[in-house]
């Protein structure tokens, strides 16, 4: 019985459940200790270092050669580091209020990146940008929220893999007409921007796309 009682404390630990839905749902460990998730560095698959100003982890990020979320949020990147490149599992990268312009002209080898995260990055190069983000056809979700936009670039509509795009907290007064290019683009966040005529992007899209303005 005491065995038995053990067993269920593990596995409670590793799974929670949903009373709405009536499923167990994994839940991964969220590591925020560099030293502690390079113990079993093969078993981390979230990492976050939000806040972190010291660099000199950069050069062990490799060793998390599983690593699926990485959180580098106001972290005072001047530069988008070159180890992170070696992630090939990262599914979503959180970048938001740093200080880098342009990301590496082989960003484009994260090939499994789902999400990525600009938000609150003034200084990013947006053209320079898009044009390496067209080349991640998994990339599905785009964080640009509270970057000083006035314009957005007509190369955006070559994201056209994209399904969610965050724009808001903006100084945006138009969209421009490439957006059409995004084909499989269902939400749009264009809040709290000075959008003269947001009525003419839904005019754009049919079905279950929504917008929020």
């Amino acid at each position: 019985m005491r065995k038995y009682s053990i067993q269920c404390l593990v596995f409670f630990s590793l799974v929670s459940f949903n009373i709405k839905s009536g499923h167990a749902q994994v839940t991964e460990k969220e590591y925020t200790n560099i030293e502690e998730a390079l113990k079993e560095p093969d078993k981390v698959l979230r990492l976050n270092l939000e806040n972190q100003k010291n660099h000199d982890y950069f050069k062990v990020l490799p060793k998390f050669k599983n690593l699926e979320y990485l959180n580098l949020r106001n972290t005072d990147l001047d530069v988008v580091p070159e180890e992170i490149l070696i992630l090939k599992h990262l599914r979503t990268l959180d970048m938001g209020h740093n200080n880098f312009s342009l990301l590496p002209k082989n960003f484009s080898s994260l090939k499994n990146l789902q999400e990525l995260y600009l938000d609150e990055d003034k200084n990013f190069n947006l053209f320079e940008g898009f044009e390496i983000l067209s080349q991640l056809k998994h990339l599905k979700v785009l964080h640009l929220e509270n970057d000083g936009i006035k314009e957005l670039p007509g190369n955006i509509g070559k994201l056209s893999h994209l399904e969610k795009l965050y724009l808001s907290e903006n100084d945006l007064k138009t969209i421009p007409i490439e957006i059409k290019g995004l084909k499989n683009l269902n939400y749009l966040d264009v809040y709290h921007n000075p959008i003269i005529a947001p009525l003419n992007i839904i005019k754009t899209y049919q079905g279950g796309f929504k917008i929020r303005f």
